[in-house]
């Protein structure tokens, strides 16, 4: 149920989008695009991030519930600049922690270092 809820949550961005956009379409024509969009993505799974896949899908599927392909390409990349939104920051986050793992890993001195020279 948590799962349904959440993609009936999602489908609200494109369909408010879409509203914006001057184009509006009503929200079951909206959770229809979006769900074989997600099948389509699921199919391409071998294509990182569906690069191209989802903008196809996005034009093809909207051109069938009466979208241009300009209104669909921009309801592509507004989801992209989401990706990007939350994606972003989490990788930049995630290379500052390996950097110090490195940085303490060169700072820290060799076990040959630590033992004390005979004379």
């Amino acid at each position: 149920m948590l799962h349904f809820v959440c993609w009936i949550g999602g489908t609200l961005e494109p369909w408010i989008a879409l509203r914006f956009a001057g184009a509006p379409l009503g929200f079951a024509a909206v959770l229809v695009i979006e769900s074989l969009l997600y099948a389509t993505r699921s199919v391409a799974f071998a294509i990182p991030n569906a690069v191209g896949v989802q903008e196809g899908a996005y034009i093809l599927l909207g051109a069938g519930f009466g979208l241009t392909p300009e209104t669909a390409l921009a309801l592509s990349l507004l989801k992209r600049a989401r990706d990007l939104t939350i994606g972003l920051p989490v990788l930049a986050a995630w290379q500052l922690v390996e950097s110090g793992r490195l940085w303490r890993r060169v700072a820290a001195p060799s076990a040959s270092e630590m033992r004390p020279r005979s004379r």
